[in-house]
């Protein structure tokens, strides 16, 4: 039967505090059957699945999975889907939605086109995983370790997220036989590493590829093919993305006014970087940090 791919939607993922992008909760569908798939949709995250009770089928345009309680499944970024509930029985099972790169440390940066789906395809893994029951069962309990920190949030649970994320992605690598994850080879690595540290360095101040690799003394078509190659994106992808991590952490600790806070990351337009924040954030400035900062009843 042909799939159908004339009805998709790009989703934005809301998440309850923008300084730790990673959403996660339980969904229930009632004891009644369903005939209808949901809408194709797709998203930037890597989505989680882990399913407590019932029977749920997910499809991509390519593989379907259907999935009981105890099974898991992994949908990479940007991976088009779309689910069905099967019978008569209650549905419930847990979504997690994950930003990998805003958990993977510059220690992990060899790490970070993989698991952003940039140099790799994450779905591929639910293959692989078939005949690994035993890393079903720890990544199952993984989603479940990381829903109940979210939920509870006792002090310190960022932290035993972030384990539990470090560990998950470990148990993949452990079961890769088929070099699904292909870590930036060393050699680049230790080339790409000055340019990173001095991107870190200039974030205050506008600059170019080519201010960075003159002092790298390399040509900057070629650094530019070489970073894409090492990174999984380009310069100014990455730069863009580093000015916004840096935004961030100004809007939460500083005083400043917007204008000033745009000066800081290296913009000489405040309404450039208004609508960069936007289009990252999915929200203004003024608006992240009011949903940051409301107290929680």
């Amino acid at each position: 039967m042909p799939v159908n791919l004339t009805a998709y939607d790009k989703e934005h993922v809301d998440y309850e505090d923008p300084n730790f992008r990673l959403k996660i909760w339980t969904l229930h569908h009632p004891s009644q059957p369903s005939a209808q798939y949901g809408l194709w949709h797709y998203h930037e995250e890597v989505e989680l699945i882990a399913v407590l009770q019932g029977t749920l089928s997910i499809e991509t345009p390519h593989l379907s999975y259907h999935l009981q309680a105890g099974h898991v499944v992994l949908l990479g970024s940007n991976e088009l889907h779309r689910s069905h509930k099967h019978g008569r029985d209650d549905l419930l099972y847990i979504v997690c939605h994950v930003d990998m790169a805003a958990f993977i440390d510059p220690s992990l940066l060899p790490y970070l086109a993989a698991f952003t789906g940039r140099s790799a395809n994450l779905t591929q893994f639910n293959e692989t995983l078939r005949k690994y029951p035993a890393s079903i069962e720890v990544i199952y309990q993984l989603i479940h370790q990381m829903l109940l920190d979210m939920t509870i949030q006792q002090r310190g649970y960022e932290l035993s997220i972030n384990v539990s994320l470090k560990k998950l992605m470990y148990t993949l690598i452990q079961i890769d036989d088929a070099h699904i994850i292909k870590p930036m080879d060393p050699q680049l690595a230790e080339k790409l590493r000055p340019a990173l540290v001095y991107i870190e360095q200039q974030l205050e101040i506008p600059f170019q590829i080519a201010d960075i690799s003159s002092k790298l003394n390399y040509n900057s078509s070629y650094f530019a093919k070489l970073f894409k190659k090492g990174m999984g994106m380009t310069f100014t992808s990455y730069v863009q993305m580093r000015r916004m991590k840096r935004a961030e952490q100004l809007l939460l600790t500083e005083a400043w006014s917007v204008t000033e806070i745009s000066g800081k990351v290296g913009f000489t337009s405040p309404a450039q970087f208004y609508q960069l924040f936007k289009r990252h954030f999915g929200c203004s400035p003024r608006q992240f940090v009011e949903k940051r900062t409301l107290p929680k009843f």
